[in-house]
């Protein structure tokens, strides 16, 4: 009966804590097929000016950092990573705000992703002005879009950019 007793002792203290050491869950399909968009792109501004996007894998390959670049804007960047079934991402804007945003559950390899508001950094209130929505297009291995959504007091407005990649 000791035997017994001590293995279940054992058992209590050693579960939790095997537990807490497993591997972290797969990437889902979806931050996988985002992986895709590793490289360097670019794409017209309304003005008719270029700008750039460079998309790579960080944090031994569990997140993507897009780093986008305009003559306006320095540096906005967006970290996007697997969250169980959905992917993530918040975008460190040149607004000085963090807006995160997250997909529905991602099943099985798609081309559409469409990220909502989930919230954010450094805004003052709900109705400060943010990104709200970005909806990502893949068309092919060198071609993807990105529509963004701005929101703030006097409504939405969008634009899409249209990325090539660099050859």
């Amino acid at each position: 009966m000791k035997g017994y007793f001590a293995a279940v002792a054992i058992a209590l203290l050693v579960g939790p804590v095997a537990g807490r050491t497993q591997a972290p869950a797969k990437a889902t399909d979806g931050f996988d097929r985002l992986k895709i968009l590793v490289g360097d792109w670019e794409a017209t501004g309304e003005d008719g000016k270029p700008f750039t996007s460079n998309i790579r894998l960080v944090s031994n390959n569990t997140a993507l950092q897009e780093t986008f670049q305009t003559p306006h804007d320095d540096q906005m960047i967006t970290m996007y990573s697997a969250d169980g079934s959905r992917v993530a991402l918040t975008h460190y804007c040149s607004m000085g705000n963090q807006p995160r945003m997250e997909s529905p559950v991602v099943n099985g390899a798609t081309d559409e992703f469409v990220f909502s508001f989930t919230g954010g950094s450094n805004l003052p209130t709900p109705d400060s002005a943010h990104m709200h929505r970005l909806v990502l297009q893949i068309d092919d291995a060198d071609h993807f879009s990105e529509t963004w959504t701005f929101r703030e007091k006097t409504g939405d407005n969008k634009r899409t950019f249209n990325f090539v990649r660099k050859k």
